[in-house]
């Protein structure tokens, strides 16, 4: 239902962790479809290289650095889409980390924290930024990506489960405390298994690295895609979602897993 052409023009998009993989697929897909985006990254050279290959395929946008995980980084982002375009229609909250793939009691001290700062603060202060505006303006989009570990924890990623379940918790929580409030929508984006430097370079510890043998394996069976994501990503971000709030739109829902463990069996034989 989320590929048919999808018209973003006159609003104005920020996509938190833009400038490559599925982040940077969403802001091209919004651009694309009419919208001005803006990007951001912790590094400040990956802003300024997306920032113009957008602009050079007819796409308006700008952008700045920002460590999510910064309250004050997170409402600068904000300040510059105002200072730019005026007004902020869709806030994408991608930036994301994995963190070490390990035993949780061999996890180095901060680092398990470092990765709920990233993903369940950054994707807070993401919300609690933006809202105002949008309340204000009485309209609003917010699109929280969430992950592997949302409905099952994953081993050896505890860090990473606990967090992506909390963005569904969190989205949860708003959606209702804003239910009588029509025009602002809170929702969930589930990309599924994405080949994106999170997946393809990971930080292993001690034993738990046996354990990644067996996942180009699950890849293969249910792996997805960036552009998949950023397809039904334009379609939250779309009319089609006016009203609809506190649901998880899955780019590998169950009929889909099992068609996908079918075709494996199948191949297998």
């Amino acid at each position: 239902m989320w590929r048919r052409p999808v018209s973003l023009n006159g609003r104005v998009a920020v996509i938190t962790g833009s400038t490559r993989g599925i982040g940077r697929a969403i802001a091209e897909a919004y651009g694309a479809a009419g919208a001005r985006v803006v990007v951001s990254s912790s590094r400040a050279t990956a802003v300024e290289c997306t920032v113009a290959e957008l602009r050079a395929h007819g796409i308006e946008a700008t952008g700045i650095p920002c460590d999510v995980s910064e309250r004050a980084q997170v409402q600068a982002l904000l300040s510059h889409a105002l200072a730019t375009y005026g007004q902020v229609d869709i806030w994408v909250n991608n930036a994301a980390i994995a963190g070490p793939f390990a035993y949780t009691v061999d996890v180095p001290a901060g680092a398990w924290e470092r990765v709920i700062a990233v993903n369940l603060f950054g994707c807070l202060y993401g919300c609690t930024a933006v809202l105002p505006h949008m309340i204000e303006r009485r309209y609003g989009k917010l699109i929280n990506l969430t992950g592997g570990g949302y409905k099952r924890a994953q081993r050896f990623l505890t860090a990473y489960s606990a967090s992506k379940a909390g963005i569904v918790r969190l989205t949860e929580g708003l959606a209702r405390e804003y239910a009588s409030q029509r025009f602002l929508s809170f929702n969930v984006l589930a990309p599924g298994i994405v080949p994106t430097d999170m997946t393809n370079d990971w930080q292993t510890i001690g034993a738990a690295a046996e354990a990644l043998k067996a996942f180009p394996r699950v890849m293969r069976i249910f792996g997805t895609t960036a552009e998949e994501t950023a397809a039904l990503a334009l379609y939250m971000a779309s009319p089609a979602t006016d009203g609809v709030s506190g649901k998880v739109f899955e780019v590998m829902p169950r009929p889909r897993a099992f068609w996908r463990i079918a075709q494996a069996a199948l191949g297998r034989r």
